[in-house]
């Protein structure tokens, strides 16, 4: 049996704990879990559970806090504070977080710390470096979620596991192929892509040959079977014992692993081939609590994928706007969906027994690149490596242009289209940074990619003509009022990313927020200029009005759902409103704050 020992430093540790603490002290406040006592220059300090915390800080406009990196000591200590759970426990104490919710928080806390103290192996590469390495090589350098303090929780890992699976261990691995009888299992795809397509795309000849070999070889045959991939993880952990009655049947036949090898994606469940590049990513259950969910593959929502793509690939396609805009979206083209007998007849049984076995191909983005295009995850805009030095930087150094103007024309790339699918189609994504890519030409912005789309794809719930020719598999999807949707922007991007790409802008390159915001607010004023033929809809959207709710998800976990079972996912928890940072007279009081902080200065 292989035991894998500690691959840290006692240095490591601590300052990794240092990072979290940061993290959490800037999360906590901008959700408005903890309270601070001004002292005067940028000196705060956190009394709570008799521990007194000092740092050096500065609140944004915005309401998100920037902590002076290694600043934060408990009072008469001359040392940053590391200690992750002596934070985390006086918190929880100080806002009567239950007792059973703080103790699996400190466990996934920990497993996130264990996560981030990897992070600080020398080897990892420079923020220069990162921008000219592979895609899927760019995945596995990253911090993962900003917002979600417990980001890497992955509850159900053990250490191994993440040697073996976590996306910034790197490890390059093959997949498992099963062969599950089609009484059993669901096939949907696009027009495009049969069973027979699909294989033929995604594996060599020889390899399908000896599939079928053997399931012939067991006493079956081979044309009543589809193939996936399962992950490792999962199999040994769940689908073995819970259709272990299939398998002993022959309906599910273990196969052998693939001859191509792939890169788990920030999302750890999406894997990308990097043996053949040009083939699809491969989206697969995996049952372990991370960030928010247990995330496993909704059946219901992959088998309406394909059919979901079909229609945004024939109607977006045709849209001559969106076509000139650049965008592009992975389409979700393929999914195989394996029924548990015996869990699919419980209602209300919790979710992740509903989502235990399936896969997903995903267009891989290499077909949509141009010969000087390189691509990378907008989760790596915010990255900084470990000597301070950001992601966003080396972009903007590379492309040759000022910050502001480098600003001005990655908005104009990645916003105009997600304003257009709101007012035209009644439609949005989660356009956050782990479910979007920036195709870039010497770190100039040139296009937007959307992925996971399906998962996160929402609609207004008014008869929009242009909603009028969806398939009946969209009738899953979720359906909101039009000011509700439109947290899909300022909430999913605005919140989720740019006020973390906001806060590099003040900090690497010395521009106030009123300056970043006016960027965004001058590419939304563009689009609704040259589009008049929207301007109902952008009325009824509301997407420039003063305030929006302040949308709250490490409370959902301190505080509403934990870490409860539920049939259905936790939602978010809702504040009081906050300032909208492209509103006008948001922004000329912005402006006014900032002028008057420089004259102060001098």
């Amino acid at each position: 049996m292989r035991i894998e020992t500690l691959s840290i430093e006692q240095t490591h540790w601590q300052l990794a704990g240092q990072r979290l603490i940061e993290m959490t002290l800037a999360e906590f406040l901008y959700e408005k879990i903890i309270s601070l006592q001004a002292l005067g220059e940028g000196q705060y300090q956190l009394a709570i559970d008799g521990l007194v915390y000092q740092f050096s800080a500065q609140q944004q406009l915005l309401g998100h806090w920037l902590i002076q990196p290694g600043s934060v000591r408990i009072q008469g200590q001359s040392t940053p504070a590391w200690d992750l759970n002596q934070l985390i426990v006086a918190i929880a104490r100080s806002v009567e977080v239950k007792p059973f919710t703080l103790a699996y928080l400190v466990k996934e806390m920990n497993n996130t710390w264990l996560a981030e103290a990897h992070l600080f192996n020398p080897q990892r590469p420079s923020s220069q470096a990162l921008i000219d390495l592979p895609a899927a090589e760019i995945e596995g350098a990253l911090r993962g979620h900003p917002w979600l303090v417990m980001s890497k929780g992955r509850l159900g890992f053990g250490y191994q596991d993440y040697r073996d699976f976590a996306p910034e261990m790197q490890t390059s691995q093959a997949l498992f192929w099963v062969a599950v009888h089609n009484d059993l299992a669901a096939f949907n795809g696009t027009a495009e892509w049969s069973t027979e397509q699909l294989y033929a795309h995604e594996f060599s000849a020889t390899q399908r040959q000896q599939f079928a070999q053997q399931i012939s070889s067991r006493g079956f045959n081979p044309v009543h079977y589809y193939l996936l991939p399962v992950h490792p993880w999962q199999w040994h952990q769940w689908l073995v014992s819970t259709y272990a009655g299939q398998i002993a049947s022959g309906q599910i036949i273990a196969l052998e692993w693939s001859s191509d090898q792939y890169l788990p994606m920030q999302s750890i469940r999406t894997f990308s081939n990097t043996t053949t590049p040009w083939r699809h990513y491969v989206k697969l259950p995996l049952s372990i609590f991370n960030t928010a969910v247990y995330r496993g593959l909704p059946s219901e929502r992959n088998k309406a994928a394909p059919a979901l793509t079909t229609w945004l690939q024939d109607t977006l396609g045709n849209d001559a706007i969106l076509q000139a805009s650049g965008l592009v979206m992975l389409g979700e083209i393929a999914t195989l969906t394996v029924a548990q007998p015996c869990f699919d007849q419980i209602d209300g049984a919790p979710y992740q027994f509903h989502e235990l076995f399936g896969c997903l191909w995903r267009e891989s983005v290499q077909p949509y690149l141009g010969e000087h295009d390189q691509v990378l995850s907008q989760a790596a805009l915010v990255h900084r490596d470990l000597a301070g030095d950001s992601v966003l930087a080396a972009l903007i150094q590379r492309s040759g242009l000022a910050p502001l103007v480098w600003l001005k024309q990655f908005v104009q790339v990645c916003l105009p289209p997600l304003l257009y699918c709101l007012y035209r189609y009644g439609m949005v994504f989660s356009p956050h940074g782990e479910n979007s890519l920036l195709i870039h030409q010497n770190g100039v912005p040139k296009r937007m990619v959307i992925k996971d789309f399906i998962d996160d794809m929402n609609l207004v719930d008014e008869p929009f003509t242009e909603l009028a020719s969806l398939p009946p598999a969209a009738d899953l999807l979720l359906r909101h009022a039009a000011k509700d949707l439109s947290h899909f922007i300022f909430t999913g991007l605005f919140m989720v990313h740019y006020r973390y790409i906001a806060s590099i802008f003040t900090t690497d390159f010395g521009h106030s927020e009123a300056q970043f915001w006016q960027q965004v607010a001058d590419v939304v004023h563009e689009f609704h200029s040259n589009h008049p033929e929207l301007n109902d809809r952008m009325q009824k959207f509301a997407i420039l009005r003063p305030s929006f709710e302040h949308v709250c998800l490490n409370r959902v976990r301190l505080f509403t759902s934990g870490y409860a079972d539920d049939a259905e996912r936790p939602v978010p928890v809702i504040l009081d409103a906050m300032d909208n940072p492209i509103n006008s007279t948001v922004l000329q009081r912005w402006h006014a704050c900032a002028s008057t902080h420089f004259t102060d200065k001098e």
